[in-house]
């Protein structure tokens, strides 16, 4: 059980973040939603320890993960903005990926359909085949949580099925997801609890039957039930 106690962040007199606190489950996907400058790329730099809070607590089975070495050994990350070596050729890539990293599946590569363009240089991929690069090497290794910032900007909706097929797999081998999700029909798909935020504040949060309690009707969406939680 991951557990995000009380976070707080300010830039100058700007709050970013104001006692953020949440829990990620084993084997349970979390979805951070919100608009825009809500806070959520903030919060999963600091989650994963590439940001300073400024007040709280991460913790990992009730013990606190007090330095970054203790966050890497837990977390694998993906951002949203991440340049992969451009100059680099997929397949050389791959192969740093494998020599220097905790790298534990090659099926991946075939079931993120990146093996046909191994010959290709990185920059010369689609957004859409880098995103899948990007996701390649969060998932890659046995890290028992991954986060991933913003993951599905790039896809059509094909591949975008294909992605989700492979991080619920992931999910059923016991490892936990935190993603931060703007297309919030693809948060509805992938999610099993989402948490809600707004201006630093978390407004609510909880699985999709709970929120649909709080906030609409029975078959109400979650983009539905999003404009309703911010009104």
């Amino acid at each position: 059980m991951l557990t995000v106690s009380h976070i707080k962040k300010q830039y100058q007199r700007s709050v970013v973040l104001n006692d953020i606190s949440f829990e990620v489950p084993q084997g349970v996907i979390v979805g951070v939603i919100g608009p825009n400058g809500a806070g959520k790329s903030t919060l999963l730099k600091i989650i994963t320890g590439f940001e300073q809070s400024d007040g709280g607590h991460i913790l990992f089975e009730q013990k606190k993960l007090a330095t970054l070495d203790d966050k890497m050994a837990l977390f694998s990350y993906m951002p949203e903005h991440l340049d992969l070596y451009p100059d680099w050729y997929l397949s050389d890539f791959i192969d740093f990926i494998k020599e220097t990293t905790q790298y534990k599946n090659d099926d991946l590569l075939e079931k993120l359909g990146l093996v046909s363009v191994k010959n290709k240089k990185i920059a010369h991929l689609s957004k859409g085949y880098r995103q899948r690069l990007k996701l390649f090497v969060a998932l890659s290794n046995s890290k028992p949580i991954v986060v991933l910032d913003e993951p599905f900007d790039g896809f059509d909706p094909i591949q975008l099925e294909t992605m989700l097929e492979v991080i619920k797999k992931e999910k059923g081998n016991n490892r936990s997801f935190l993603i931060s999700i703007h297309q919030l029909s693809d948060a509805e798909k992938i999610c099993d609890y989402f948490v809600l935020l707004s201006e630093g504040l978390v407004v609510t949060q909880g699985g999709i039957e709970e929120l649909r309690q709080q906030f609409g009707s029975e078959n109400a969406t979650l983009e539905q039930i999003f404009m309703a939680a911010l009104r």
